[in-house]
């Protein structure tokens, strides 16, 4: 081969590499890509199957241990949603407080459907619907431990320690509030009623937790521990839905699910047959207002 041809199959396969990169990304750049991968909600319009991932947390999910049934306030709300939407829910996955998040990264699952708490840390690893109820989260120490009574103030001391979970809205509500106490932090993947064990064993003197967690605890545990300022809830949390970040279609799609349960009334009609304490969950107040006739 001539040095002229040789020089013009280089600048040949120079122009057709050029052309090739430029076209990808123009098409990159208009929201497309050679290799597009199929969303979530993509994939449950195509199999007609949403996946859920859960934690059991009463009377959000509820599970039967003799044979693994699941109920709840979470697995109506979800059934309702699924049969609007003309798709199936099959509850692939028990997570807890820390592994659900590299379930959604790993696409196991598609949204964690019983109600989480948000707040920035786990912002990173989701993205989340608007609240659907709120609940008070509260300060407790042991039943017979009163130096916090009415005072809240008082534990911001390094004579204080509070019990919590790692990288959790309990132990950032202690970092936040109370500087100077101490924080007992256990795991992500700790049974959720660790840190009030360590309160009532002396491990620590307050954890944070809401009404309903509490009420729990104390029916099996009758005066093991008490709300020390009732009428100062130390914060208070929405109850709301994750799926993966960048998937913000199927955060829609839940969205308007829950919207729709709200605005027909079955929301409140759900946690008004779950809630096995009354006044353990806030519901919201209506958007609007109705003009008298």
């Amino acid at each position: 081969m001539k040095f002229t041809q040789i020089v013009l199959v280089i600048f040949l396969s120079l122009v057709v590499s050029v052309a090739g990169t430029y076209y990808l990304n123009a098409h990159k750049s208009n929201g497309f890509s050679a290799t597009s991968q199929e969303t979530a909600l993509e994939r449950v319009k195509r199999t007609g199957i949403l996946r859920c991932g859960y934690y059991v947390f009463a009377p959000m999910t509820i599970r039967d241990p003799n044979t693994s049934q699941l109920s709840g306030f979470s697995v109506d709300m979800m059934e309702n949603i699924a049969k609007a939407a003309s798709v199936k829910v099959e509850w692939v996955e028990q997570v807890d407080f820390g592994n659900w998040p590299a379930g959604l990264q790993s696409g196991r699952f598609d949204a964690v459907c019983t109600p989480v708490w948000p707040d920035a840390a786990v912002a990173r690893e989701a993205i989340f619907t608007h609240s659907m109820f709120f609940a008070s989260i509260n300060a407790y120490a042991r039943g017979d431990d009163h130096r916090f009574d009415n005072n809240l103030a008082a534990i911001d001391s390094p004579d204080v320690t509070i019990a919590g979970i790692e990288g959790n809205v309990t132990t950032s509500l202690a970092h936040d509030l109370f500087p100077k106490a101490k924080i007992l932090a256990v795991p992500q993947n700790a049974p959720g009623g660790l840190p009030a064990e360590n309160v009532i064993t002396k491990k620590a003197d307050i954890f944070f937790w809401d009404a309903n967690g509490a009420q729990e605890l104390l029916k099996s545990n009758p005066g093991s521990v008490h709300n020390v300022d009732p009428a100062h809830p130390v914060k208070i949390m929405p109850f709301v839905l994750a799926v993966k970040p960048g998937e913000g279609d199927m955060r829609d799609f839940l969205d308007i699910g829950v919207q729709s349960l709200e605005n027909t009334g079955i929301i409140n009609k759900l946690l008004d047959q779950w809630e096995r304490y009354p006044g353990s969950f806030y519901r919201l107040a209506k958007p609007y207002i109705t003009q008298p006739n």
